[in-house]
């Protein structure tokens, strides 16, 4: 039962330990308005419970809206709190996710080299090879030139 039942409830034991009696005119008014006044705090508490009702749906449905655009939106998979956008991303690179690193073959000794994201960034890297020591050029290309080197899987 709710404050507004509660209230009207009191009113009505009010009324009839009084002894107002229907007998009289006021006592008629009276009882109907405490009826009307019961009416009114049954609907208010219904009102009440279907809000209470929309807001839990309500709350369930930015839950699930929120998921989704993690789904859609987040492109960092990484479990630390580093917004997608950060370039100061405290454990990875997120911009870098789906670059594949390839392994190049030194022209001077034949060692395998991996190239890893220190170089990734740069245009035009020098890199040392850990067998010989000699530097080796890097040219990056653009996703639409095409590898002459033997180094990838662009088929010459």
């Amino acid at each position: 039962m709710g404050y507004l039942s509660e209230r009207v409830s009191y009113l009505r034991g009010l009324a009839d330990g009084l002894n107002i009696s229907d007998d009289t005119n006021e006592g008629k008014l009276l009882k109907v308005i405490i009826d009307v006044l019961d009416d009114v705090a049954i609907s208010v508490e219904e009102v009440e419970d279907e809000q209470k009702a929309l807001l839990d749906d309500i709350d369930e449905l930015d839950e699930r809206l929120a998921d989704a655009e993690d789904c859609i939106y987040d492109d960092c998979d990484c479990d630390c709190d580093c917004d997608d956008d950060d370039d100061d991303c405290c454990c990875c690179d997120c911009e870098d996710d789906d670059f594949e690193y390839n392994d190049l073959e030194c022209p001077n000794c034949g060692c395998e080299i991996e190239l890893d994201s220190a170089i990734v960034d740069e245009e035009k890297s020098v890199l040392i090879c850990p067998e010989c020591h000699n530097e080796i050029e890097i040219e990056w290309l653009d996703d639409d030139e095409e590898c002459c080197c033997g180094c990838c899987d662009c088929e010459e």
